[in-house]
């Protein structure tokens, strides 16, 4: 046997291997540091995703990543256009807000069979849909959030109230996150004297204010209005105000945004209480979440939670300060 040209061969293999492995791995760095395209779609106009987009474009800024950002506006039609219009400019990843859990099903088999990974942020499908679907749901304890409120609800029919209360209330639960937030609101208010004199969908201001009047109009015995959303808190409390009954019918609700804060530090105190969502932080982690799924690197645990601040009537300087901070 020749041992020179065995030694040689042998030198040949490793140098070539060794070649292989670095140039894998500077391919790797390279795709870790090649600059990505996100497409964003919100679920609708509000300040809710007005804020996360802040957090989502700030993210964007500093980690070199292209957003395109869409508005379904409760459309899943136009949900599922712009799903096709991100495939067609291949981008990276997409980050959404589902239009509905059933509804944004389409648009979202659309994305899987292009193999552009998706990852949900405040809103998503329903399991186990959302497994098979998306990559991660960044999202708040909706439960929790109902969890919170119920409890503030529940002390001021007890304390206030002498443990009666008649409620009405401004729903969102076309949305599985808002029934999560029922779920919450149930479990505080069982065992009191209370009752639902009416109930109903109503999650934008300028749907939703109608509805507050009409329940208002209709039952002049109601001392509690619970609203889901943001939104509803304002419509309820602008038709409370409206109507001179503040005082009369406190209301308890879910998310903040400005508005909200300026209401809940308004000194007519009709807005007693509010559990917040963290709006830029779904934002900031939803993109962070689209760009490791986009570079394939793991994100954890599929579902992510944000924190939940809460608001007072009786603590109006937080809610001055979260107001003046955003300005």
């Amino acid at each position: 046997m020749n041992m020179k040209s065995t030694a040689w061969r042998t030198a040949v293999r490793v140098l070539t291997a060794s070649a292989v492995v670095v140039g894998g791995a500077a391919t790797a760095l390279a795709q870790a540091d090649k600059p990505l395209t996100i497409g964003v779609i919100e679920l609708f106009p509000n300040p809710h995703f007005a804020e996360a987009r802040k957090g989502i474009e700030a993210f964007a800024r500093d980690n070199n990543v292209k957003v395109i950002v869409q508005n379904a506006n409760l459309d899943a039609t136009k949900e599922a256009q712009f799903v096709q219009t991100f495939i067609t400019r291949k981008v990276d990843a997409i980050l959404m807000s589902a239009v509905s859990p059933t509804g944004s099903l389409s648009a979202l088999r659309l994305a899987k069979s292009a193999r552009i990974p998706v990852v949900c942020y405040t809103t998503c499908v329903n399991p186990p849909d959302d497994k098979d679907l998306v990559q991660a749901f960044i999202k708040s304890d909706n439960r929790g959030l109902g969890v919170t409120t119920g409890q503030q609800a529940a002390a001021h029919i007890r304390n206030a109230l002498g443990g009666k209360a008649r409620i009405l209330m401004l729903t969102c639960e076309s949305y599985d996150v808002c029934k999560e937030r029922r779920k919450g609101l149930n479990e505080q208010l069982a065992g009191l004297d209370v009752k639902i004199l009416a109930e109903q969908e109503g999650f934008q201001v300028d749907k939703a204010r109608p509805i507050a009047d009409s329940m208002l109009a209709a039952h002049p015995d109601a001392n509690v209005f619970i609203a889901q959303n943001e939104d509803g808190i304002i419509a309820a409390a602008q038709a409370i105000k409206a109507k001179g009954l503040a005082g009369k019918v406190a209301v308890f609700g879910i998310d903040i945004n400005t508005q909200v804060a300026q209401l809940i530090a308004a000194p007519d105190g009709i807005v007693h209480w509010t559990t917040g969502q963290d709006p830029y932080s779904l934002g900031t982690r939803g993109l962070a979440a689209a760009v490791k799924v986009a570079r394939q690197q793991s994100v954890g645990d599929f579902y992510q939670l944000a924190a939940s601040p809460t608001f007072s009537k009786d603590n109006p300087a937080a809610a001055r300060k979260y107001a003046a901070d955003r300005r």
